[in-house]
């Protein structure tokens, strides 16, 4: 019931006041001072008859002027009138101005203006109001006007407004509340009178109610400022009582937090909204409140519920609110007792286990906020504490290795204000130690004083104490310096992807961002690029990556050595043997780098060749060296183009040429950077002319390949004979030429777009014409989708280049329209080129190009008409062959039009017609030009409403509100839909008119997603309704679905019992309307709508359908279709059985006599399984799912799907389902059912597990039959990941019984461990390892009853094999099943540390353990008994067998890293102290002798960059051997390993061994 309407303002008797005013000069009304003196002139006894006349004349102006959008004068001169009038000594006039009604009409006018124009003069409104409340001299007049403004606010807040008045509400109820002319207890009183819900609340319910309610509009962007004001007033007060009985919690912090996270639960973006709106105002306005909170939210232990996305808001509300309790110098890090004091009453400190444990979160949502909660400071000359610099140092790794590349980006953002935050409090702390020790009180003995640098006092000025300054330096410079060692060890060779990436890009932020607060980030860190320069070992790894696999890894590493200072690139490498300094490395790994780049022939290779010449060329630093450079790589490649020209396939195999071109593509990026005198102008001019002659070359000797009509499969009989060459090769090397080949030109004509300076080496225009006319021909002719790709970028840069051509040469002749002839040459492509695999090849790029250049000749608008008229001609299939077809080109040219960025919003224009086309083309006899049509059709409705929706938003259709089209913007749409729909009346359905049914689709597809235009939308119905009858099954369901569109906001139940009516007996009409009424159910549903109400008269109106009675006992469709409406109310409402139909025995499975279909049965089955859930009828249930097992397999496997959709909140009945999967598992069925069932039986055990109900279980000799059943029966890949996925569950069902009862219990577990670590195996199948972790989280998740004992060793070692799978989704599941062997839920990678503490602690001493810890650290598969070690000689000599192949095999793990791997393993090795008597011990001994013994000899071969240390796979090996000896060293063991570790590394340092192998063999650095 609606309460506290807003009234609508009192109609002014505008002819009264005339009357009352008549004859007063308009200079009375020139403001409020005129009036009112002219009033006081006036007879005592008329005062307030003539006010009010006034009030009226201005209330009427101002709501004149509020319409208009005025500047507010009239509201000033309105409110000070009335305000004058209440200071009047007139005590009729006082009277008058402080009246009930007249504050009421100033309230709503306020209102009603505020809610759509905010403008600032309304504030005077408020004004007055204030003074009518609070200092009214009539106390009853006061307390009335209060009241009735409490009660529409509050009604406006508690939504029983029927007026939209929200943001004018809040803002009012803001400003009294402030103003104190309301007060919280009057709300208090106002909402529990007149809201019904809360009149027996108690104070805290009834306030929680009130606050839920401003949350709520919280919700919309242009209201949530204010109602977050409103909430703060609330917040703020001093106390409430305790609820009714004594017993609730009190109103404070505590409470707050839990409305808070309530909230923020129920909608997750409400944690915005809440920080900014509610907790600032807080934090800024009121410190104890605010301590209060914080303290409140950093009490909560956030790792007890973390299992689902609930908890997950929950955390990151608690670090929310604490980063922002800490921005605003409220929180401390956590810190040890040398550090910063702990919580005190003026601050509140982080806990470090709490930080830990956030910091771990298997969310990257909750680590990232941990992380910017540990890194944000209110100040950012603030020093770290050691705590905090631990924690960084403890999980920075785990961030930078995960796969989540937000995550990453997020990581990076953060890291980049730590650096900033670090450099700035070592540039705060050393001028701090420069004051003090000039103040000589603290200064060492012998220390000399350095002078002060002139700078204003800062920060550095609390630092009073030379100590701890010193304290402060030394803590941040040694972060500084591990931080470089960590990026150093995470650009390892075996380090993955997302590690490396990571890191380089954390290391450019190293190197960019400046010591001081104010430094730009466009510079470079001197300190820390000497750092990276003097270490050998950091170029090295640089060098490295510049040939990794990945693109953007080869980009990063590149610019970090570029960005080196030129005068460090003489610097020395430190060796004796090999280049004395870095340049003379580079040319050497140059070198290394184009050798391998000419024997594989890969894409990466050659990029990374290229990028190391590039960088060459910039530390040349000198013009003349970098020309004589790029004049060698042309040269070079010269001649290897006049190879190809000779004989091409032995030149694809020998001496590709992508790698020289991408050469000078770097090359080219570091000459123009200068500007060049006359005589190297010239010499650059050459270089022009023989880098536009080499394009044109290799486009000759490749050509025939690339423009035939299959280039895939194309190899010239010519080259057939060639020995090693296939059509990969010949393919591979044609298109990286062309491709190269093309980037270089474009960078070359390119520079036509620097400014005319002299000096610059701009491309002549004959070079450019060439240049351009070369790529005009390539986009022609070429069939290869890669290569045109790379050509029409090409084409595109020289056509908006026309532009600059005589800017930099005006005297260049103008009369060539290089356009225009390119325009001509592309017509007559459109109209003589054959139409092939490709369509149209690179004809739509040749206009898009064109067209992108925005030149007035041609123009869009002529070119876009040609196009249109082309398109528009009629051709019949009796007159063409379909080979030659104009318009297939023209409708290619206008999708690509409407497809770029650069020219769609020019295309709007022409949207409507083009629409008209494409549609008029799907009604060609040519299947080529309809398919033409319909891809542009797509393309345009792409250009309507977008491409960045998912594809289930784009099937859900329209919500009913939203704005998807502007129909205004494009006037000429809605008549074009219409006139689509109209043409396929009375042909849709004629077997010699199916391309009508094309024509209609894009124009139900349109309305369906974006809704009907309001202009035709009744036809538009109309015409949908008709096409509900079409014999067409797609299009009655299309149909279907666009009705919603135009009953989503309807009252749809009479809507779709009057089409029922109208089908008049037609069963395609009949049909087609239960589908609309399907898909309007589930949009309702989707949208969050109660249908509940409608769910009774569907049934009714549906039932007679569904019975062998009545006009439809022939059609099994319509009776499907009505039984799926049935199923679908049934399985989303449960309010009681009033709403559910008894089971009819005559629609079971097995008794039905009316004519069948499998969509039929399948409905008729999922009808008896949702009717015997409402009424729990088990034994029925289980009647017609074995009957269905003979008759129909499919459908009985559907029925095992839906049974936990249905039956999953009854608990009863557990038993009984048990044993219902179990005997389906047994019976001889396919297996597509035993694995549904399977799955079903292995769900149902994990949530009687978890809920501790171990009677309901199938007894032990029931898992032992199903087991042996299942093992001997007829296995399908479903079954078999079934049957691993529910192993766990089944193990865990048996260990929770007694263990003595059941035989042979150890071998089972083991021999249940080897399965799921068989199916762990890195060559199986996603499927195959998911299950198997799954089966891991069932047995160690769901069982409590676990002894860990050496019997679980194998299955644990499954368990680590999943925590490092490539799969992110395995490595999360297997984190959640190690949660119940470690005790917290965590990352993967954290939770793999963990697991091997723990296995170390808990197996330490057993042979088992042992043998499975020596097989890790060799490489090996985990064997528990026996081991045999392969030989690190024979692993070594496998790993420098190189793939040379163009297309190298992938790794399958690509996540694992062998250095963190051994590293881990060697650490729980390092712990164990007796290696005497130890098999498995020795074995590693001797194993990693042997290893040391041959990397010696190894190392007498010279590595160096790019050597044979590089590669990962070797690189893996040597980390083995050398991590194993330097642990067996330190673990005391007296061998020969230590003397053969020294050995190692004094051949290393003059082989210029990899330096990070030399670190490792270090056994005094711990692991």
């Amino acid at each position: 019931m609606e309460t506290a309407l807003i009234p609508q303002q009192h109609p002014t008797s505008t002819g009264g006041a005339d009357a009352l005013l008549f004859g007063v000069d308009s200079t009375v009304l020139a403001n409020a001072n005129t009036i009112t003196q002219w009033l006081l002139k006036q007879p005592e006894n008329s005062r307030p008859r003539l006010a009010q006349g006034l009030f009226d004349t201005l209330l009427e102006d101002a709501s004149q002027s509020r319409q208009h959008h005025a500047d507010g004068n009239a509201c000033v001169k309105l409110c000070s009138f009335v305000q004058q009038c209440a200071k009047s000594a007139d005590e009729a006039l006082k009277q008058w101005a402080f009246a009930e009604d007249l504050s009421k009409r100033l309230f709503h006018f306020y209102l009603e203006w505020y809610e759509h124009d905010p403008h600032r003069a309304l504030r005077l409104t408020l004004d007055v109001l204030v003074m009518s409340c609070s200092i009214n001299p009539w106390p009853e007049n006061g307390r009335a006007i209060k009241d009735h403004i409490v009660d529409t606010l509050v009604a406006i807040a508690a939504r029983r407004s029927s007026r939209q008045l929200t943001k004018s509400g809040l803002q009012c109820l803001d400003y009294l509340l402030n103003k104190r002319a309301i007060s919280i207890d009057d709300v208090a009183r106002i909402y529990r009178e007149t809201q019904p819900s809360a009149a027996g609340l108690s104070d805290l319910l009834l306030w929680k109610s009130f606050v839920f309610h401003l949350f709520s509009w919280m919700e919309l962007p242009y209201v949530c400022p204010l109602a977050g004001k409103c909430i703060v007033h609330i917040l703020q007060l001093e106390s409430l009582p305790l609820s009714k009985d004594g017993l609730g919690p009190m109103f404070g912090p505590e409470l707050w937090q839990s409305w808070f996270q309530e909230t923020c639960i129920k909608n997750s973006s409400m944690i915005e909204h809440i920080r900014n709106y509610v907790l600032v105002p807080i934090f800024k306005g009121n410190k104890t409140v605010a301590l209060g909170l914080l303290d409140a939210f950093n009490k909560g232990e956030p790792m007890k519920a973390v299992k689902n996305e609930l908890a997950d808001q929950s955390l990151l509300l608690q670090l929310a609110t604490l980063e922002l309790g800490k921005r605003y110098g409220l929180v401390e890090e956590p810190s040890n007792d040398n550090d910063i004091s702990q919580s005190s009453i003026t601050h509140i400190a982080l806990r470090e286990s709490v930080l830990d444990s956030l910091l771990a979160h298997p969310s990257p949502s909750v680590r990232s906020s941990a992380f910017s909660l540990l890194i944000s400071s209110q100040a950012t000359t603030k020093s770290f504490s050691a705590v905090a610099f631990s924690l960084i140092k403890r999980h920075l790794a785990t961030f930078h290795a995960d796969y989540d590349a937000k995550f990453r980006n997020e990581v990076l953002g953060l890291t980049k204000s730590l650096f900033k935050r670090v450099k700035n409090v070592i540039s705060v702390v050393q001028r701090s130690l420069v004051n003090l020790a000039n103040q000589g009180d603290q200064r060492p003995a012998g220390e000399a004083v350095r002078p002060a640098p002139k700078r204003k006092l800062g920060p550095e000025a609390a630092l009073k104490d030379y100590d701890e300054a010193k304290e402060i330096l030394d803590r941040h410079e040694a972060f500084l310096s591990w931080y470089l060692g960590f990026l150093k060890g995470e650009l390892l060779p075996t380090s993955s992807y997302q590690r490396h990436i990571t890191a380089a890009r954390a290391a450019l932020l190293l190197l960019k961002i400046g010591k001081h607060a104010g430094a730009a980030d466009d510079g470079i860190d001197m300190d820390m690029a000497n750092m990276v320069s003097s270490d050998f070992t950091w170029i090295r790894l640089l060098l490295d990556l510049i040939m990794d696999p990945f693109d953007d890894v080869r980009e990063a590493a590149s610019i970090l050595l570029g960005l080196l200072p030129p005068e460090t690139t003489g610097a020395s490498t430190g060796s004796t043997e090999g280049p004395a300094i870095l340049i003379e490395v580079l040319q050497e790994f140059c070198l290394r780098a184009q050798a391998l780049a000419d024997r594989t022939g890969r894409a990466d290779h050659g990029d990374g060749a290229a990028r190391s010449q590039g960088l060459l060329c910039t530390w040349l630093n000198k013009p003349e060296s970098q020309i004589s450079f790029a004049l060698n790589i042309i040269q070079s490649l010269e001649g290897k183009i006049s190879k190809a020209e000779h004989d091409l396939g032995h030149a694809a195999i020998e001496n590709p040429v992508h790698a020289d071109f991408a050469a000078l593509s770097y090359v080219w990026q570091v000459l123009v950077r200068a500007t060049y005198p006359d005589h190297q102008l010239q010499v650059l001019a050459r270089i022009h002319r023989r880098i536009v002659d080499c394009a044109k070359r290799i486009w000759l000797a490749v050509k025939h390949v690339l423009c035939d009509d299959s280039p895939e499969g194309h190899l010239p009989e010519e080259l057939e004979d060639i020995e090693g060459l296939d059509t990969k090769d010949l393919l591979s090397y044609s298109f990286r030429a062309v491709h190269e080949s093309s980037n270089l030109l474009r960078l070359v004509l390119g520079t036509l777009r620097l400014g005319s300076v002299p000096g610059v080496p701009f491309p002549a225009p004959d070079v450019f014409k060439d240049g351009g006319y070369l790529t005009f021909e390539q986009l022609a002719s070429l069939r290869h989708r890669g290569a045109f790709s790379t050509v029409s970028l090409t084409f595109s840069t020289c056509c908006q280049l026309t532009r600059n051509l005589f800017n930099a040469f005006p005297d260049a002749d103008r009369s060539d329209n290089l356009l225009r002839a390119w325009y001509k040459g592309t017509l007559d492509c459109i109209m003589t080129q054959a139409s092939t695999t490709r369509r149209s090849a690179g004809i739509p790029s040749l206009i898009a190009a064109i067209l992108s250049a925005n030149a007035e000749s041609p123009s869009f608008a002529e070119v876009f008409n040609t196009l249109g008229d082309i398109g528009k001609k009629t051709v019949r299939l009796s007159e063409t062959d379909g080979s030659n077809l104009p318009q297939v080109h023209a409708l290619n040219c206008l999708r690509e039009i409407f497809r770029s960025a650069l020219l769609s919003k020019k295309a709007e224009n022409f949207l409507g017609e083009t629409l008209q086309l494409a549609a008029d083309s799907l009604k060609s006899e040519v299947w080529a030009i309809r398919n033409c049509g319909l891809l542009l059709i797509r393309s345009l409705i792409d250009c309507l409403l977008g491409t960045g929706e998912s594809k289930a938003i784009i099937e859900s259709g329209w919500d009913g509100h939203s704005i998807r089209i502007s129909y205004q913007k494009y006037p000429t749409l809605p008549g074009v839909i219409l006139s689509l729909l109209q043409s396929a009346d009375g042909v849709l359905d004629q077997p010699s008119h199916s391309a009508a049914a094309e024509a209609v689709f894009p124009a139900l597809d349109i309305i369906r997603r974006a809704g009907p235009p309001e202009e035709y939308r009744d036809e538009l119905r109309s015409h949908i309704e008709s096409y509900l009858g079409s014999r067409i099954w797609h299009v009655r369901e299309i149909a279907a679905k666009t009705l919603c569109s135009f009953m989503v906001q309807e009252d749809w139940v009479p809507e779709i019992q009057k089409l029922l009516v109208q089908s008049k007996g037609h069963a395609n009409r009949v049909h087609g309307t239960l589908l609309a009424a399907r898909f309007i159910i589930e949009r309702k549903i989707d949208l969050g709508h109660d249908i509940s109400p409608d769910s009774i008269p569907v049934r009714l109106l549906l039932e007679p359908l569904t019975h062998d009675v009545g006009p439809f006992n022939n059609c099994p469709e319509i009776r499907a279709a009505s039984l799926e409406i049935l199923n679908l109310l049934t399985s989303f409402i449960s309010d009681g059985p009033s709403l559910h139909l008894p089971v009819d025995a005559n629609l079971t499975p097995s008794k039905h006599s009316f004519p069948s279909s499998a969509l039929l049965d399948m409905q008729v089955a999922f009808k008896v399984v949702y009717d015997t859930a409402v009424s729990g009828d088990i034994n029925t249930l289980r009647t017609a799912v074995l009957q269905m097992l003979i008759t129909d397999t499919n459908t009985a496997c559907r029925m095992l799907e839906e049974i936990p959709v249905a039956w999953g909140g009854v608990v009863s009945a557990r038993r009984e389902f048990c044993v219902l999967y179990t005997d389906i598992c047994n019976s001889p069925t396919v297996p597509e059912v035993r694995a549904q069932a399977l799955t079903n039986l292995g769900s149902l055990m994990i949530s009687i597990l978890s809920q501790g109900a171990q009677v309901e279980l199938p007894g032990p000799e029931h898992i032992d039959r199903l087991w042996a059943h299942l093992l001997n029966a007829e296995i399908n890949p479903t079954l078999s990941c079934a049957i691993i996925d529910t192993s766990g569950t089944l193990m865990a069902a048996l260990i929770s019984y007694n263990v003595d009862n059941i035989a042979n219990m150890d071998q089972r577990l083991r021999s249940w461990g080897e399965l799921i670590a068989d199916s762990l195996a890195v060559e199986n199948t996603f499927d195959t390892r998911y299950a198997a972790v799954m089966a891991l989280k069932s047995f160690f998740v769901g069982s409590k009853h676990h002894s860990w004992d050496a019997r679980y060793l194998p299955a644990l070692s499954a368990l680590y094999d999943g925590l490092i799978d490539d799969d992110d989704d395995v490595r999360e599941v297997a984190a959640s099943a190690a949660s119940g062997v470690i005790g917290s839920h965590m990352v993967a990678p954290t939770a793999a540390d963990r697991l091997v503490v723990w296995l170390r602690q808990q197996f330490g001493e057993l042979e088992e353990f042992r043998s499975l810890l020596t097989c890790r650290i060799a490489g090996q598969a985990s064997a528990l008994k026996g081991v045999q070690l392969h030989s690190a000689h024979e692993q070594l000599v496998e790993a420098m067998d190189f793939d040379d192949s163009l297309f190298a095999a992938e790794d399958h793990n690509l996540f694992i890293d062998e250095v963190r791997e051994t590293s881990r393993w060697c650490q729980a090795l390092h712990d164990i102290k007796q290696f005497k008597g130890d098999s498995s011990l020795q074995d590693l001994k001797e194993w990693t002798e042997s290893g040391l013994a041959r990397l010696i000899q190894l190392a007498e071969k010279e590595d160096g960059p790019l050597g044979w240390a590089s590669d990962q796979h070797v690189f893996a090996i040597c980390v083995r051997i050398l991590l194993s000896a330097t642990a067996i060293v330190c673990a005391g063991e007296p061998s020969t390993v230590g003397n053969l570790l020294e050995q190692f590394r004094d051949i290393g340092s003059k082989a210029r061994i990899h330096g990070s192998l030399t670190e490792m063999a270090m056994p005094e650095v711990p692991i």
